[in-house]
């Protein structure tokens, strides 16, 4: 089964205002970074559906289940990840989707930190 692994990518210009100002400045000038804060630090607690038009989908996986795409996510094999973008290894506020196409948007799953939360 292919799993499409969707991250928030926050621009090296963004990481750099957040050295600058701190992390809650920079959440507040950068919404991107408010998204990724809230979702990496809550989970799906922390998931707003405004955040959704800052993800992009970074990989396909192939795997069995949503365990499995942590897993490969985290630890491999390579060869199971078919790379759209780059990406940080699959961790909490990661949506990952199953059975979706270009066209039509399956079902969508946050990585919480404790297991996984269905994003209806």
């Amino acid at each position: 089964m292919k799993f499409t692994v969707h991250q928030i990518q926050i621009a090296r210009s963004v990481y750099n205002e957040v050295n600058a100002l701190g992390h809650e400045e920079a959440a507040v000038k950068f919404p991107e970074y408010r998204a990724y804060m809230d979702t990496m630090f809550r989970g799906s607690k922390g998931f707003k559906p405004e955040y959704e038009k800052y993800y992009s989908p970074v990989c396909v996986i192939e795997a069995e289940d949503l365990n499995q795409v942590f897993d490969i996510g985290n630890i491999g094999p390579e060869e199971r990840i078919e790379r759209i973008a780059p990406m940080h290894s699959v961790s909490v506020g990661d949506i990952i989707e199953c059975g979706g196409t270009d066209k039509i948007r399956g079902v969508r799953f946050m990585v919480d930190s404790m297991g996984f939360k269905e994003l209806v």
